[in-house]
């Protein structure tokens, strides 16, 4: 688990042919990467990161071809395993929590099933 008490970061990460729009709060605490369901974007997380408040590092990220993410060519389920992938390595952290709602839900179990 890496820890960080430096401020929250936004930015881009690149993965594949497309670039996925990514925040981390940098938290003291266990990192939870959220995953959102079909068509929604990262702003769906909003009350339940203010609910949990900044013990935890929150990131959340736009799926491809939403919110600020860019499209691709590719938007079967094994590219989201890679964007999953692609962020939890941007961030640099070792064993995320992983949340999760409809298809990201689905995506949490099959990405803890090929990293345990």
């Amino acid at each position: 688990m890496t820890r960080s008490t430096t401020s929250s970061w936004a930015g881009m990460v690149p993965v594949d042919d497309t670039a996925l729009s990514v925040t981390d709060t940098r938290g003291p605490g266990r990192p939870v990467v959220y995953l959102n369901g079909s068509y929604a974007s990262q702003r769906s997380w909003r009350r339940v990161i203010a609910e949990l408040g900044p013990e935890w590092r929150h990131v959340t990220y736009d799926e491809r071809a939403r919110g600020g993410s860019k499209r691709s060519a590719d938007y079967s389920f094994e590219g989201c395993l890679r964007d999953v992938d692609a962020v939890v390595e941007a961030i640099g952290v070792d064993r995320p929590l992983l949340v999760g709602w409809s298809y990201g839900a689905a995506l949490a179990v099959h990405w803890a099933d090929r990293n345990p």
